[in-house]
């Protein structure tokens, strides 16, 4: 209870200081009238003097109070010094009596569910210890005062009253025990319906302390506990929420924000909180996470976007491919012939041409690729077999850099990813093939392929496998990293620019997410985040 508990404290504290001035009305009831008890007079009031000093220090240090068995200490106090009343004014036939009941009332609800009977049962004791004093003589009664009234003293009154106001304490912590059991079990359905509705709700009151703050909100924003009692602010640190301290501090109430953090797009709305006569008592703020709304959304334009691509390249392709095959063949057959006549410099022609061909041809194929792309039919794919398969086949390439290096790690234990094994394949191969062209020139050409469960407050929102694949190369500008998945743009001299773009149409086919992160002279990363099986 270390975030709650400050709740609980401030309001014993205060209801502490009704106690100590009820307690002075009660001392006051019995006194009057007897003209007798007027040595008492002093005591008492030091007595109730003293609680009313403690009590209100209390109230200062109760932000200070962060565990259950401090409030339960400063309801034995109270317990101790009504106690001492009990003895100065009358004991069972004291008015201050109520003031047990009242203290076990403030202890059901500060403390609900915490050592059933154990507060009555103090009080009890010390009810009877009080009692015990009496009937062996000890007691600070003036004597005229016990000849007007010897109930007072009588043994068979002060038993009688004993067992019943016991018995009393005991009956009003059963049903105080229930009734905040009722109050808790409402407070928890309504919580856990408000942490349900998938949204961060932060409450605060008029003078900007937090009063209420879900699961959820400490989710999304990243922070580990609201202390509840103290200014929201300050439970929000970090140069990344400083935009939130600065809108709940801000004049104007109603507002709706949006903002990134941690890779997350948040929408804050804020509004005031009112009381049924409509006065501002404080205000509320709601966090939502669009992520996933973003991912669909941004997955819909680009569908959109390449279906009409898909047309256009499907007609392309078909119109040029049987050209350029008949192309291809001719300046084939030219270079061989020249080749054979000891032409040199017709065949090196001819050789361009042939690679030329060549290059069309895999546009082409991209092409074909990018508008046929069929849905990925999905199941348990195994990653380390297939990261083994992934590097033998980047080990292959005739064309690798000098010296590169393909390191594989993956996390244990690792869940299988939900995913079209071809693709997934296909994504990871366009992905190495990018890092190993990019290594070209580096002095320490390095391949690192990982795979881990990813973070549960991911942005998938549930359980999924962050693939990562590193390279130490050449690294993308920033102001060109935006455009690397949109078709038809490449930072290679001889790239189509579709190879990155069929990436990100496959992994938001899956239902995943992918983010670069590069640093030019430092090299590139990529990651995925693709659902578990």
């Amino acid at each position: 209870m270390p975030a709650t508990a400050l709740v609980p404290a401030r309001t014993v504290a205060w209801l502490r200081l009704l106690v100590v001035a009820t307690a002075g009305g009660a001392a006051a009831l019995f006194l009057a009238g007897r003209a007798q008890a007027g040595p008492l007079l002093v005591p008492v009031s030091i007595l109730v003097g003293g609680a009313a000093g403690i009590s209100f220090l209390l109230v200062l240090l109760a932000p200070a109070v962060r565990r259950r068995w401090q409030v339960a200490l400063h309801l034995v106090f109270d317990v101790l010094w009504i106690g001492a009343l009990l003895w100065l004014t009358g004991a069972t036939a004291s008015p201050a009596i109520l003031l047990l009941f009242a203290v076990v009332l403030i202890g059901n609800q500060a403390l609900p569910g915490v050592a059933l009977f154990v507060l009555p049962a103090v009080a009890g004791l010390v009810l009877a210890v009080v009692s015990s004093l009496y009937l062996a003589g000890t007691h600070p009664l003036p004597v005229a005062l016990v000849e007007a009234d010897p109930r007072l003293v009588d043994a068979n009154a002060i038993l009688g009253q004993l067992a019943l106001q016991v018995a009393a304490l005991f009956l009003v912590d059963l049903l105080g025990q229930a009734l905040a059991r009722r109050l808790h079990e409402q407070r928890t359905f309504t919580e856990e319906l408000i942490d349900q509705l998938g949204e961060g709700v932060l409450a605060v009151d008029g003078g900007g302390q937090a009063a209420y703050a879900n699961g959820k909100l400490l989710l999304l924003l990243g922070v580990p506990r609201i202390e509840l009692g103290r200014p929201a602010q300050d439970s929000l640190p970090g140069d990344a929420l400083a935009p939130i301290r600065a809108w709940l501090g801000d004049d104007q109430i109603a507002r709706v924000e949006r903002m990134g953090l941690g890779g997350r797009h948040l929408v804050l709305r804020f509004d005031g909180l009112h009381d049924r006569r409509g006065r501002l008592i404080g205000r509320t703020m709601l966090v939502a996470d669009e992520t996933r709304l973003r991912v669909l959304e941004d997955n819909a334009r680009r569908s959109e976007r390449l279906a009409s691509l898909g047309e256009m390249a499907a007609g392309i392709a078909h119109e040029i491919r049987n050209p350029l095959t008949s192309l291809r063949g001719c300046a084939q057959e030219l270079a061989d012939m020249h080749d054979r006549a000891s032409g040199s410099d017709a065949a090196n022609l001819a050789a361009i041409l042939v690679d030329e061909s060549d290059r069309m041809a895999r546009i082409v194929g991209d092409f074909l690729a990018l508008s046929r792309q069929r849905p990925p039919q999905v199941r348990p794919v195994l990653v380390p077999p297939l990261f083994a398969e992934i590097r033998t086949m980047a080990a292959g390439r005739r064309d690798a850099p000098a010296g590169l290096t393909v390191e594989i790690t993956v996390d244990e234990p690792c869940p299988s990813v939900l995913a079209d094994s071809d693709q997934l394949r296909q994504v990871l191969l366009n992905l190495v093939n990018n890092g190993i062209d990019a290594c070209r020139g580096t002095p320490v050409p390095r391949l690192v392929l990982s795979a881990g469960r990813a973070p549960e407050d991911g942005p998938l929102a549930r359980p999924a496998v962050r693939i990562r694949v590193s390279d130490t190369g050449c690294g993308i500008p920033p102001e060109l990293q935006e455009q690397v998945f949109t078709p038809f743009f490449s930072t290679k001299a001889q790239g189509t620019g579709l190879g990155l773009s069929l990436v990100g149409r496959i992994v938001r086919d899956h239902q995943g997410t992918i983010l670069l992160d590069s640093r030019p002279g430092v090299g590139t990363r990529v990651t995925i985040d693709l659902p578990a099986a």
